[in-house]
Order: structure tokens, then sequence, then C-alpha cells
């Protein structure tokens, strides 16, 4: 019997898998996701700083918060005239030295790409019981051109998506989504072959995908609130690895794999 003639599991099923994954693995599990969380903490706000893109933008925001308080002067004290001589041109030379920052920022975040990938396949790991360490996150770094090739071709055909008519972008993002799993499960697989895969793979279930995720709306919302009233992401570090893991149950589902125990070996039905 293969995984499309079995039942296929509702979300309450998948993310009681990935509870039951937290229950066995929570010290690790947060452990990596504070690595993680860190790690590409530390690689935005270094590119931003040593590429002076930043510094750029704080000046031009400062710039902005005095002029628009120039103007709120200007506009009480009741002068037309004065408001419209206070304008000013932007300057070109302005705009021209921070792209190359910008630019340079951009392509070293691409970082992040691999890293976010590492973390995939860590969690990946653990959800099939296969317990690993924290360095595993670094995992995508040994395929960091696919990597980051599958990120932007995906980015690519998304955004085409959303221009055309925004329902195929949607569509796009969930026909495309298991792309990055299947080639952290055989990272000899093409960009394109993996995401031909995921094609096939997602037909019928991109309504299930969108609804595990959406079951997470709650979460992130308190997340989210936590996070304002203290000013710490404390939650993410458990809310990171449940969403992940339940996201690998998902994706071990499709495939029809069979469930298996520590040190096992996967099985296909």
């Amino acid at each position: 019997m293969t995984g499309r003639e079995r039942a296929m599991s509702n979300s309450r099923e998948l993310k009681l898998r990935a509870k039951s994954v937290m229950r066995e693995r929570l010290k690790a599990l947060i452990l990596t996701a504070l690595v993680f969380v860190l790690v590409n903490t530390l690689i935005s706000v270094l590119t931003g700083e040593l590429t002076g893109y930043a510094a750029w933008g704080r000046e031009l925001s400062h710039r902005l918060d005095a002029a628009m308080a120039n103007s709120q002067q200007l506009l009480e004290s009741g002068d037309p005239s004065a408001l419209i001589d206070s304008i000013e041109i932007p300057d070109a030379r302005d705009f021209y030295r921070g792209v190359f920052p910008m630019l340079l920022a951009l392509l070293l975040n691409l970082m992040t790409v691999p890293l976010s990938a590492g973390y995939t396949y860590h969690t990946l790991c653990e959800s099939r019981h296969r317990p690993t360490k924290v360095s595993s996150i670094f995992y995508g770094f040994q395929m960091v051109w696919k990597t980051v090739a599958l990120s932007l071709l995906q980015g690519l055909v998304t955004f085409v998506g959303f221009v055309l008519f925004i329902v195929p972008g949607v569509i796009f993002i969930y026909r495309y989504s298991m792309s990055l799993y299947i080639l952290l499960d055989d990272p000899t697989k093409g960009v394109v072959q993996c995401m031909r895969e995921s094609g096939v793979l997602m037909r019928g279930n991109k309504w299930r995908l969108f609804k595990l995720q959406f079951s997470f709306f709650w979460w992130l919302l308190l997340a989210s609130i936590i996070t304002d009233l203290i000013g710490l992401d404390i939650l993410s570090l458990w809310l990171t690895p449940y969403m992940y893991l339940a996201r690998g149950a998902f994706y071990n589902e499709l495939l029809g794999m069979a469930a298996v125990g520590p040190g096992d070996e996967t099985f296909w039905n």
C-alpha cells in the first residue's frame, strides 16, 4: 500500500508526532534553536554593520525624521511658501552611496539560506527519531551553492506568479515547498529536479500544508505579544523546533515513510 493510498494524517496528528519528539529531545532541540537564532541574527547584524548599509539606513532615517519635524513646524506657522521653500530634492549621490552596501549586504545575507537548510536538516533527522548534534545546523554549507540556487529559483518563480496574479504565486509557494527536503534527502539531485519532485508530492496536499501552518497562528501571535512585552523572543525557542518537526512529519508522510526507531534505517512502503 502506498502513502497516497493510506489515510493522510490531519494537522493535529502531525503536531502530536512533533510533540512526541519534543518530549524526548526538548533540551537538545531548544539548544539547537538557540544556536540557530543567534547565528542567524549575528549574520544579519554583521552584514549590515560591516558593509555600512545599516549606518546608511540610519542616516537617511534621521534625515527623514528631521525633515518631517521641520515640515510640521512650518505647517503650524501658517506660511505655505516657507514649507515649499524648505523642500529639498534628494541628491542622487545619497542614493548611489547606499547601493553598493545594500547589494553587498544582500549577498552576505544569502549565507542565512544554507544555515536555514541546515536547521531544516537537523529537525528532519529528529522527526525521524535520528538524534543528531547541534553542529548539524551547518550541514547546508556542504551544498551551499545548491541551497542558494534553489532558494533564488523558488523566489523567482513565486515572484513571477505574484506578478501574473496573486493566486499562482501562492500555489507556487506550496507546490515547491518540499524542494529543500528532497535536496537534503539526496544532495546529488539537481535544483530543478527537486522542484519537479516537490510538485509531484504536493499534488492534492497543498491545502493540507496550509492548514498545518495556519494551525500555528495563535502560537505565533502569542510569541509576538510576549516579545513586545518583555523584549525577548523566548517562546520561539520552543515554537521554532515544534513547527519544523511538524513540517518534517508532513514530508515524511508524503514519502510514505514508515515509523522508525532510534538508530534504525528508514525504509519505504
